[in-house]
């Protein structure tokens, strides 16, 4: 039995197609479906053209491209192994492992990517940083782009997504219970990737996933919010992950916090509010912090004046002192346990009975020791965050583009990253 298995496997010595391959032509961002039957079951991509074929033995779509334009090198994308057709035997070889790295990347050390200051090389001879690379911007995508170009700093996060198994066959490419995480697993590690290709990644894959999860509430084409994003992701990833294994808590451990606040129901037919608080618990997975509104008046040179404040002034509505007004009464809101990562929300766009505006009121922040003491109860002292990672939006509330920045942590570098396009901008 040895024996006929070896020789179904060819070396380099017996296979004389190896140097047809051609890399520049690989891409494997792309949704891995059969470019003729558009089935995702037992594809193979071509390494010679790039181009994604079903099956491998005789009259499946490989198996004709094989013997219709004379190449003979494909790798299946489930399990990376690679035949020669139409002969249809296995090719192992060590000068294809960069090939087969590059569908699956793999890493050992991740202290090694925490630490890394140096670029690598693309195929084109363009340079890279891994972690710090450009997406690809699939018609308005750049809302999805921020978002994970954010969540990819996230150490935690990060390095559980790395290692992230899922059981792989050519009959059941994926699960649909776990397609987002699944297909989040593989944007991580492609991001993070040294060796890869290109100096840039495409998200499609992921993005495919979630306009498929979320009904179409997100899709290519149609612009959306950041924060929406972010809020209807991590409560579909953190269900996912607890349907792979129902004692994971990552999502939770990073961001999940606690607040207490007190509820003051307005009077009835009269004008104020009940003296006696409603008190309730709630977790949080982020903090919105409400703008003072825009001022209507213009200076001397007949220009709107934009107001600047202070990111200190605006968290005291958590302080547990400071009243938040609403239609159904007043809340006092007090943070009793902070998450280990905060995620904070300046809400920016509010809809009037007209049209959408944007509040363009100047926030300041801290890059380093944010204090947030003036929230915190008895049990908790000396909470600080640095911040890691800032989405903002440029233009107006009807054209606009999404960017973000974000921290090299091994030299204090940030970079502003507008899909494809990154450059320095401060250290």
């Amino acid at each position: 039995m040895i024996d006929e298995i070896k020789k179904k496997v060819k070396y380099n010595q017996q296979c004389p197609y190896i140097a047809t391959i051609c890399r520049h032509m690989l891409d494997f961002d792309f949704e891995k479906l059969c470019s003729v039957t558009l089935s995702n079951l037992n594809v193979y991509v071509c390494l010679i053209c790039g181009k994604y074929y079903q099956g491998k033995s005789i009259n499946t779509q490989a198996y004709i491209h094989s013997l219709e334009q004379d190449h003979h090198l494909f790798m299946n994308l489930q399990n990376t192994k690679i035949y020669c057709l139409p002969d249809n035997y296995e090719v192992v070889d060590h000068s294809l492992e960069d090939i087969q790295y590059n569908l699956d990347p793999k890493f050992n050390n991740l202290k090694e990517l925490d630490d890394n200051v140096e670029e690598s090389r693309a195929l084109d001879g363009t340079t890279f940083l891994p972690g710090f690379v450009g997406l690809n911007n699939l018609s308005k995508s750049d809302y999805f782009n921020v978002v994970m170009q954010a969540l990819c700093r996230i150490k935690p996060l990060r390095n559980f997504m790395i290692f992230l198994q899922f059981q792989k066959s050519a009959t059941e490419p994926f699960d649909y219970n776990c397609l987002l995480s699944q297909r989040f697993s593989e944007l991580t590690r492609k991001i993070w990737n040294p060796r890869n290709y290109k100096g840039h990644v495409s998200p499609h894959e992921l993005l495919q996933a979630v306009t498929l999860k979320s009904n179409k509430q997100f899709k290519i084409g149609q612009q959306s919010d950041p924060m929406h994003l972010i809020i209807w992701f991590l409560d579909n990833l953190k269900k996912e992950l607890l349907h792979i294994n129902k004692t994971n808590t990552i999502i939770s451990d990073c961001f999940q916090g606690e607040l207490q606040y007190e509820w003051y129901k307005p009077l009835k037919n009269a004008i104020g509010y009940q003296p006696i608080p409603i008190i309730e618990q709630k977790s949080f997975f982020y903090l919105s912090l409400d703008l003072p509104s825009t001022p209507l008046q213009k200076d001397g040179s007949q220009k709107a004046l934009i107001p600047s404040i202070s990111i200190q002034e605006l968290i005291k509505k958590y302080d547990g002192f400071t009243n938040t007004d609403s239609a159904d009464g007043r809340r006092r809101y007090t943070i009793t346990k902070f998450p280990k990562y905060l995620i904070i929300h300046m809400k920016r766009f509010i809809k009037n009975n007209f049209f959408m505006e944007k509040n363009p009121t100047i926030v300041t922040f801290p890059l380093n020791d944010l204090d947030l003491s003036q929230c915190l109860n008895l049990e908790q002292q000396n909470v600080k965050y640095n911040l890691i990672a800032n989405i903002c939006h440029e233009g107006t509330a009807k054209v606009g583009i999404y960017k973000i920045h974000v921290k090299n942590e091994a030299n204090n570098q940030w970079f502003q990253i507008q899909d494809l396009h990154k450059q320095n901008i401060c250290k």
